[in-house]
């Protein structure tokens, strides 16, 4: 049954449906695991991460340039790697938004701050393509949250209006900018706490299985 008002449903994808990709959470753990100075790593981040999610930068150039200025006792295919492991899906989370999506003949789509390399990788291991109709990601569109032309590119891609559309994101300064183009915006916090969030909006939850 399709929902009275909501036509699209979109979500982020780290911290919704999985870990995230690269964070500085990720990176506090990389630098203890192959003894890096975390400081000195995340003012090169700073300096080199915009370019990276608008996709001017494959991630081993970004890591080049990051993490490879000098000579290392250990190989960028082991950082590569490492980073590639930490991405953890949710399957709960995702079973979650599939079955919220067909039950409310929702379309579904992802609007991601990802760079290169990364994005494929999670992409594949989180099972995205079979989740969401299209993904509209930072690198692919040299677009990123909060620039407002990433929600209207996400928009005009679903021929959708923000008024009949809910954005999901955990990150409450994102929700925020998408509430401001007139979506409904979902803070996730936990599982749970979203359930409740659309129930309150009216969305069902089918309880069948994938």
């Amino acid at each position: 049954m399709s929902h009275p008002r909501y036509r699209m449903l979109y979500s982020d994808i780290g911290g919704v449906l999985g870990t995230n990709g690269w964070d500085s959470r990720l990176r506090q753990s990389l630098c203890a695991e192959f003894g890096l100075d975390f400081e000195e790593i995340e003012r090169r981040h700073h300096l080199m991460f915009d370019s990276f999610e608008r996709g001017f930068l494959s991630f081993e150039e970004y890591l080049a340039r990051v993490i490879f200025f000098i000579p290392r006792a250990f190989a960028l295919e082991q950082v590569r790697d490492f980073t590639f492991a930490a991405s953890v899906p949710w399957p709960k989370n995702i079973e979650f938004f599939r079955r919220v999506r067909t039950a409310n003949s929702l379309g579904f789509a992802l609007i991601s701050n990802e760079g290169q390399g990364i994005t494929s990788h999670r992409v594949n291991k989180f099972a995205l393509k079979q989740l969401c109709d299209f993904m509209v990601i930072s690198h692919f569109t040299g677009l990123r949250k909060p620039d407002r032309e990433i929600w209207r590119l996400a928009l005009d891609l679903a021929q959708a209006q923000a008024s009949e559309s809910i954005y999901v994101d955990d990150r409450e300064i994102f929700v925020d900018a998408a509430s401001d183009l007139g979506f409904t915006g979902v803070h996730h916090t936990t599982l749970e706490s979203t359930r409740e969030r659309f129930a309150a909006l009216g969305l069902l939850e089918s309880r069948d299985e994938a």
